[in-house]
């Protein structure tokens, strides 16, 4: 039996570990398939099966050129050999959508991206506007949650005195002042970026039943899907913050029934109530 080992980037790894989980097929079985089905032809073909089900398998894109684009937009062709525009745009689109959601996100928010970078570089505050609030922040680092997909600054906000996770694409630039960040806790912040959780608080360990059904949701739902140390005969052990585990365990509804801790079976319930009374 022959052994294959290849060193691939942390986001390809990951993507092929939520695979395998999500779709029930062990590690083995997975790069198999990708082999036996890319040996000869690396082409990701799957119209062929779609067009039976009648789906739609084209759409059509269609956009205005601004004005800095369409002042050059012949010169862009010319430098790029553009024969068929179509085939052009169609690849630009392509390689857009091959990107993981959070590269797509840094690429779309890379002006808000650099300048917290410039702020972290030079280890100066920034003045931001963040869910209608505005308020002065210490960035020390721009981090994704290893199951989740989006961006977060971790920083100290100056105004309320507490750390926050603050969404990359949510987060408003106003401007860099010319004041210094305060390194407060070293320990702290080097154990966040090792260890970044987005939800902060409390490390917990949240024990839950699940019916068959929840499961299955388990393997799918893989967006800041908490921990797992260990199960016992239907009994699953997690370790998580508070807030995410709220978070988390909400869209289960019936299929997971919350053991332990108290005060988390305490705050679904109470959004379920509250839930409850909207469709009342």
């Amino acid at each position: 039996m022959k052994k294959i080992r290849v060193t691939v980037s942390e986001d390809i790894w990951r993507l092929l570990k939520k695979d395998s989980e999500e779709f029930g097929i062990n590690n083995n079985k997975l790069c198999n398939f990708i082999l036996d089905k890319f040996k000869y032809s690396k082409k990701f073909d799957l119209d062929r099966f779609i067009e039976p089900q009648g789906r739609p398998l084209k759409k059509v894109i269609q956009f205005d050129l601004n004005v800095s684009n369409k002042g050059i937009y012949y010169d862009i062709l010319k430098a790029n050999d553009v024969d068929v525009e179509a085939e052009f745009f169609r690849e630009l689109f392509e390689v857009y959508s091959s990107q993981f959601k959070y590269q797509r996100e840094i690429f779309i928010f890379q002006e808000t991206y650099k300048a917290v970078l410039e702020a972290i570089k030079n280890k100066v505050k920034m003045r931001i506007l963040y869910m209608e609030e505005s308020f002065t922040i210490s960035p020390y680092f721009i981090k994704r949650e290893d199951q989740g997909d989006e961006n977060f600054i971790f920083a100290y906000d100056d105004e309320n005195k507490i750390y926050r996770s603050i969404k990359l694409k949510d987060a408003i630039i106003l401007g860099t002042l010319n004041e210094k960040i305060q390194v407060r806790d070293k320990k702290y912040i080097e154990n966040m970026r090792k260890n970044f959780d987005p939800f902060l608080g409390e490390r917990l360990i949240i024990k839950a039943r699940f019916t068959p059904r929840g499961e299955s949701m388990l393997k799918s739902f893989t967006n800041y899907k908490p921990k797992l140390i260990k199960k016992e005969e239907d009994i699953y052990f997690f370790e998580m913050t508070l807030e995410n585990a709220k978070f988390y365990f909400a869209s289960f509804l019936k299929e997971v029934r919350i053991i332990e801790p108290q005060k988390l079976k305490d705050e679904l319930k109470k959004s379920f109530l509250e839930a409850y009374k909207i469709y009342e």
